[in-house]
């Protein structure tokens, strides 16, 4: 990054660094440094750093609330009535030696800190279970 005479870096390389200076993911002290110098000196731009993090904390706090709603009762009573379905239809068909059971499970864990730092965690199982012979 490069410095103007007043030890400032220019707007247009602060600009595209908000969401890294945010998300706490400048590493290079000399960088984060000169950025926090800079928000602090421009208004234009630290402006534009505290309507960006609003933004960001409006949809952090959006996407939590949607992760708390569970699928409707009715969704989860026409999912099972069809794999039940399409189970009975199989056995009908004399298809019993093919038949395999696979349960998925997703469990999404989300965690905003104190910093503001979001963690997403994402845990995924597939499991198969397979006819006696």
């Amino acid at each position: 990054m490069s410095i103007n005479e007043n030890n400032l870096i220019p707007c247009e390389q602060v600009l595209p660094n908000i969401i890294l200076y945010i998300d706490h993911e400048i590493f290079d002290n000399e960088q984060l440094s000169a950025v926090e110098v800079h928000f602090g000196e421009c208004p234009p731009c630290r402006t534009q750093l505290e309507q960006e993090n609003s933004t960001i904390m409006l949809m952090r706090n959006l996407l939590c609330n949607a992760l708390k709603e569970s699928a409707p009762e009715e969704l989860n009573h026409r999912i099972n009535q069809q794999t039940q379905e399409l189970y009975d239809q199989m056995l009908q068909a004399g298809e019993t030696l093919g038949i395999t059971e696979i349960t998925y499970t997703q469990t999404t864990y989300t965690e905003i800190t104190s910093e503001g730092a979001t963690q997403i965690e994402i845990t995924s199982e597939i499991r198969r279970q397979f006819p006696q012979e």
